[in-house]
């Protein structure tokens, strides 16, 4: 539990201030950890939960090697070299069993009926705010986070990257809160006007009066008509919708609002066209062959499938299928975007504000629907608990000896820890089983983790390729399995013919004679790995000769002397010996 806060403080960038002091960078307060246990993914299992509220505020220390290195190492202990953490909290027990990597680097103060873990560079700050002398944040104890992240406003950083530039950044605020399964967003990117100017100009910017939405949609959008093209086509494949056959139309227009319903398979396009670019849109359908007409104010097209209603002198077009007048009412005037969608019971209703130069995001998202969220981000971005990482480490060692090396799976535990190079923990099991002409590998390793995670998670959270996952819950034990093919000793006579033509590249290649049989068998041959244990050799440099030996009492293939050029090819004591020239 404690690494869902870190990561929500850093890679998020969200953060409360609430009774800390307000020289803090950041701060992220949770208020109600049972609501927020509902909504974490099966993969993260949390049992003990604080009585009342944590709320984390500190200072960044800007430390870029610092943050490389969590990345690179997926360590979020790391994290306290890039971001020092203070908490406040009234459950100092919780903070001290669940939080020694912060309590141990902290010094704990308290404050009427709260106690504050501050990091070194707090220390001051929290007991000047005590003492009255600092002035502190107000706590929204009505939201399950509330968060204000300062000083470097990501948030306020990438809106700016994606066109809304307008103004300086200067802080993000986050607020969540619950009702029943719906889970409600406000993040605002607060942001100051470089000048008078910039606030005039983004008046011309805000959505025309009269775009029209559907009155009930399962899917509504509202945005430029610009960022049109980067929806992804899944959105509207779902109503056999062509987006490409508004090309005429939408590459004259500069906001667009898009609602579709599938009862009745009701599609309304609503855009705003500018009266210079009319002419130029109609020339382009009629030269598709489409047919228009006038009427009213508008010059029509129609079809067996849709309607096309373009302002002869500019202003809200309309192109639609199976709606009536009744069906439509204005868009929100004061969203700059949208995106709604409700299918399936899933709801996601995201829009963006302005107040002045600063953006507002008001989001509605059923609590089922972000806990998928979730569980895709944790799966991506969380470090995987350890159990998982000794079961693809010890998968990874096995594939590289079977694919490369050719070699079959360890037959046992003590067979592992061999290849592996090192003692395995005690809740590491292994087994061997032969079937089919293939060997079936059995690594289980005993976990709590058993109890939360499903053998579908198990599956996904293995980087390497495995067969199928089984779960015992009642023993807690995580099992995956896979099968290997099994390497079986080849002929004599196909040893013999490998070997030779390996011995003779090998010393074409370096010119000189190996070390080994490993580099030969490995890099030069299609062979198990297991011939080496057959196989005895001595080389003369000088003569450029190779005395090998086979271990096997196989008849000899006397045809291999003349196909291989041999110098000898006999038996000798449930040996066959051949001696060859390297050239």
């Amino acid at each position: 539990m404690r690494w869902l806060v870190v990561f929500c403080t850093v890679v998020v960038g969200i953060a409360v201030l609430a009774f800390v002091p307000v020289t803090a960078d950041f701060a992220l307060l949770i208020n109600e950890f049972s609501h927020l246990k509902k909504l974490l993914p099966e993969t993260v299992a949390v049992s003990d939960l604080p009585e009342g509220f944590v709320c984390f505020f500190g200072k960044l220390t800007l430390n870029l090697a610092a943050i490389f290195e969590v990345l690179e190492l997926e360590d979020l202990e790391k994290l306290q070299n890039a971001v020092e953490v203070s908490v406040v909290t009234n459950d100092p027990e919780w903070v001290e069993k669940n939080l020694p990597e912060i309590v141990h680097s902290s010094e704990l103060i308290e404050g009427g009926d709260l106690y504050y873990f501050a990091g070194p560079s707090m220390v001051e700050d929290v007991m000047v705010l005590i003492e009255g002398k600092l002035p502190s944040l107000e706590l929204d104890r009505t939201t399950v986070i509330h968060g204000r992240f300062r000083v470097v406003p990501l948030l306020g950083i990438f809106l700016h990257l994606l066109g809304f530039n307008e103004g300086v950044p200067t802080e993000d605020e986050f607020v969540m809160k619950i009702e029943d399964e719906v889970v409600n967003l406000l993040i605002t990117s607060k942001k100051v006007c470089k000048s008078d100017w910039e606030l005039k100009q983004l008046e011309k910017k805000g959505v025309p009066k009269g775009l029209k939405t559907l009155t009930r949609a399962d899917v509504n959008i509202l945005l430029p008509t610009s960022w049109l093209r980067e929806l992804p086509s899944e959105l509207v494949e779902e109503f056999e919708f062509d987006m490409e056959g508004l090309d005429e139309i939408l590459s004259e227009t500069t906001y667009v609002s898009i609602s579709m319903a599938q009862e009745g398979e009701r599609i309304l396009v609503s855009f705003h066209l500018q009266e210079e670019n009319v002419q130029d849109a109609v020339r382009a359908l009629e030269a598709k062959g489409l047919v228009s007409k006038r009427e009213d104010e508008f010059i029509l097209f129609e079809s067996d499938d849709f309607t096309l209603k373009i302002p002869a002198k500019g202003g809200i077009g309309l192109l639609f299928s199976n709606v009536s007048d009744e069906d439509m009412k204005d868009v929100d005037p004061s969203a700059i975007l949208r995106f709604a969608l409700s299918l399936e019971g899933s709801i996601v209703d995201v829009s963006l504000f302005r107040d002045a130069c600063s953006v507002i995001v008001k989001a509605k998202v059923s609590s089922v629907l972000l806990k998928e969220l979730l569980s895709e981000i944790f799966f991506e971005f969380m470090p995987k608990p350890s159990e998982f990482r000794t079961l693809q480490r010890i998968v990874q060692a096995i594939d590289d000896v079977h694919y490369y090396a050719k070699r079959n799976p360890p037959e046992d535990l003590e067979e592992l820890e061999a290849l592996l190079g090192e003692d395995l923990p005690e809740n590491v099991l292994y087994s061997r089983k032969e079937e089919d002409g293939s060997f079936l590998v059995e690594i289980g390793i005993t976990s709590h983790l058993a109890l939360s995670l499903s053998e579908e998670n198990v599956v996904r959270f293995m980087d390497y390729n495995v067969n199928w996952a089984k779960i015992d819950k009642e023993k807690q034990i995580i099992f995956v399995f896979k099968s290997y093919e099994k390497y079986e000793i080849p002929p004599a006579s196909e040893i013999i013919q490998s070997l030779v033509e390996a011995f003779r590249s090998y010393v074409a290649d370096y010119g000189e004679f190996p070390d080994s049989l490993d580099d030969v068998v490995l890099w030069y041959t299609w062979l198990p790995y297991s011939v080496i244990e057959l196989i005895d050799y001595e080389a003369d440099e000088n003569a450029r000769i190779v005395t090998m030996k086979l271990k096997s009492d196989e008849e000899i293939d006397e045809t291999l002397i003349e196909e291989l050029s041999l110098e000898k090819l006999f038996h000798e004591d449930g040996w066959i010996v051949v001696i060859f020239k390297v050239e």
